[in-house]
């Protein structure tokens, strides 16, 4: 009889010791498990948190690509007032050049009418009695 007491009790403890490292076995597993999820957690928020910078980044490249095309319309404005601009100067260049066409023929007409006023002068002067 004592054999076997001794004999169950040896089991008895090993089956114990069996416990105990499943308990301990266990235990590390759910700590590994919260850790997990812990971790999971804060690879979600980061996730998230990268996936609103996305959004954030996406609404300023439309904000930059519409002042982009309000940069390009203005340039274009700008560009064709430019254009407006020199066609106004190569107009008033060309009125300028026929004004002093016409002030040079002026001047001779007045040169000629001057001529003409002192000839008539001669001729009037030669009837004098």
């Amino acid at each position: 009889v004592r054999a076997l007491a001794s004999r169950t009790q040896t089991s008895t403890q090993e089956i114990q010791g069996m416990i105990d490292r499943l308990q301990k076995g266990t235990v590390a597993a759910v700590d590994a498990m919260r850790r997990s999820s812990d971790a999971g957690d804060g690879t979600s928020a980061q996730a998230n948190q990268a996936g609103a910078s996305l959004d954030t980044m996406a609404q300023l490249i439309g904000t930059i690509n519409s002042m982009n095309a309000q940069i390009a319309s203005a340039a274009e404005e700008q560009t064709a007032v430019a254009e407006e601009i020199n066609r106004s100067v190569h107009q008033i260049a060309v009125a300028v050049d026929s004004v002093a066409d016409e002030t040079q023929l002026g001047a001779q007409t007045s040169r000629s009418l001057a001529d003409l006023g002192q000839r008539l002068g001669q001729l009037v002067g030669q009837f004098r009695i």
